[in-house]
């Protein structure tokens, strides 16, 4: 079944909480929330040491800098780190989209150390239930719903962080997985995004994927799927809808055209599989953006 189409707020909004004894006796609590477009983000300044940083890249791409490293930030990556430190994000993209919450509890450490890796940033699926955690989280912390129950809210964001800290750590868990893969295995999925960058706009099928790789279609597909977390099918697509999106923002094309430039059969396929992917339709989108 497709997945519900998400409902993002109306506005940009920062909201700050207060501890109170009902919020410590939990696992988790949230000092500070945003649903932000930033060009420049800075956080880690007063050098928390009990603070943890979530943040889900939405749209567009950022630079993240940490102890004077930077990394680039693409959509659908979760950002966690620690607040000992400065952070600095810096909107490089025309837009920059992003959820972010500031975490501590008596589980905060724990569960930050089992899902933290070397650079900080975890790439998701788009189509997991990650984003949908965060929306969700940020809707009953800024009482969207307008619940004022506070053992209600308190015990429903326990709930929702511990499912997003759950989901991380099996994204991470397989990552280890792929890294004990063969450098054969890793060389072909490598040449097929290569392949896929450079032909999307083409007629492109596995077996011409699997044919220019040099492996079986079984077997590619699931070695495929294990490395990136979605199908071969599932990714072209994708690729093609974040194409079909940058040539609706910056460009005066037609719909139909669009469609063509980016290699989807027919104009009807491309609206399905762009509203399916963004919640939204191409005209919608080239209006909001």
């Amino acid at each position: 079944m497709p997945s519900p189409k998400r409902s993002y707020p109306a506005e940009y909004k920062t909201q700050n909480f207060h501890s109170t004894s009902l919020t410590e006796s939990f696992p988790f609590a949230i000092s500070e929330c945003g649903y932000c477009s930033e060009r420049k983000f800075e956080l880690g300044t007063r050098n928390n040491y009990n603070d943890y940083l979530l943040l889900y890249s939405l749209e567009g791409t950022a630079r993240f800098t940490k102890s004077s490293e930077t990394q680039y930030i693409q959509p659908n990556s979760v950002i966690i780190t620690a607040c000992n430190t400065s952070l600095t994000f810096t909107r490089v993209s025309k837009n920059w989209k992003f959820y972010y919450f500031i975490i501590h509890g008596s589980h905060a450490k724990l569960y930050y150390n089992l899902v933290r890796t070397k650079n900080n940033i975890i790439l998701t699926n788009p189509f997991s239930d990650v984003l949908d955690s965060f929306i969700e989280l940020y809707n009953i912390v800024c009482g969207t719903y307008g619940i004022q129950n506070d053992s209600w809210r308190c015990l429903h964001t326990t709930t929702l962080l511990h499912s997003i800290f759950t989901a991380l750590y099996d994204l991470t868990y397989e990552i280890n997985i792929i890294k004990e893969m063969t450098p054969a295995q890793e060389t072909s999925v490598n040449a097929a995004l290569k392949f896929i960058s450079d032909n999307y706009m083409n007629e492109l099928t596995i077996d011409t994927i699997c044919d220019k790789v040099g492996f079986s279609k079984y077997y590619f597909c699931k070695l495929f799927k294990k490395q990136l977390g979605v199908t071969v099918h599932q990714y072209v697509n994708e690729f093609r809808i974040n194409k079909a999106k940058e040539l609706l923002a910056y460009t005066k094309l037609s719909i139909t055209s669009i469609s063509n430039q980016v290699g989807f059969k027919t104009t009807l396929t491309f609206l399905r599989a762009f509203e399916r992917t963004v919640h939204m339709t191409p005209s919608e989108y080239r209006d909001y953006y």
